[in-house]
């Protein structure tokens, strides 16, 4: 599977012919996107009426966005897609958006339903408070959720009780953050990795409807996954490395958070894990709340 960057992540696939094309679609850009409404962005009826028969113009404006909306978010650049991949992106709002009639816009909030009333897991790049311009918010289950970095390559906190209210953000124009709606529980102010300088983020796939990040550090490839504890009582995080480090890892999560760790592998000394070289290929570690 291929590992995409991805600007928001939201809902399922809509049925298309071009099962690549829906795919990117779906990874990034359906939560702004819809197919018969303005949300975020003008819908998939709307693009279709604006660019039929100009793959070539919906390819340049998609590098190379500006602003023609008052009060709306400026599109950021989806030059990371590809052009090859924004044709396939192009092929499928032409099939979806093809005989469909756009909805009149209600007034009021569109973003008015609670995100705490959502569908769990759910996944949405928005920025949030006390991280960087690319954050990611993660709903593991009902009461577990965190915020990880794509610009830093890092996880940031976790919190336990609802998600996320995105509605600052969007009336702020994209200006101001998300409001996280619960308890922050878990801080981390810097990488665990010793190798953590100028990492490079290569974006994330989804399994079990959850992400699987993926990033470089110095050489080598780390994959990073989270998943809830029972009962709001923590998260655990899966790590692969590859290639595997000659020499022992050392990771170093901070000591002054009110968590217990643990792990499948290597030894603790307070909150410092020692992993053998075999040991680090792959491995979970468990952060719970005392």
């Amino acid at each position: 599977m291929k590992f995409i960057i991805p600007l928001l992540i939201s809902t399922a696939l809509i049925a298309s012919a071009n099962p690549d094309g829906a795919l990117l679609f779906t990874n990034n850009c359906s939560a702004c996107h819809q197919l018969d409404k303005m949300v975020v962005g003008p819908s998939l009826v709307e693009i279709r009426e604006l660019y039929k028969g100009k793959p070539d113009a919906f390819v340049r404006w998609s590098i190379n966005p500006g602003k023609k909306r008052k009060n709306v978010i400026e599109m950021p650049a989806m030059v990371h897609v590809g052009e090859e991949g924004l044709l396939e992106i192009y092929e499928h709002i032409m099939k979806v958006a093809e005989g469909v009639k756009a909805q009149k816009q209600a007034k009021g909030d569109p973003f008015a339903v609670s995100p705490t009333q959502a569908k769990r897991p759910q996944i949405q790049r928005i920025f949030m408070p006390g991280a960087g311009p690319a954050s990611i918010a993660v709903a593991l289950d009902d009461s577990m959720s965190l915020c990880w970095d794509a610009g830093e390559c890092r996880f940031r906190y976790a919190w336990n009780g609802g998600f996320i209210d995105g509605y600052p953000y969007w009336r702020g124009n994209g200006n101001e953050f998300a409001t996280v709606l619960g308890n922050i529980r878990y801080v981390e102010e810097k990488s665990p990795f010793p190798e953590a300088d100028q990492p490079k983020f290569l974006g994330y796939k989804i399994e079990n409807e959850l992400p699987v990040f993926r990033y470089q550090l110095a050489s080598r490839v780390v994959t990073e996954t989270f998943s809830a504890l029972p009962d709001g009582g923590g998260f655990t995080r899966t790590f692969t490395i590859s290639p595997t480090p000659s020499a022992s890892l050392e990771m170093d999560f901070p000591a002054n958070q009110t968590v217990e760790y643990s792990s499948d592998k290597g030894t603790w000394d307070g909150s410092k894990l020692k992993l053998a070289p075999a040991e680090s290929a792959a491995f979970t570690i468990n952060i719970s709340f005392k």
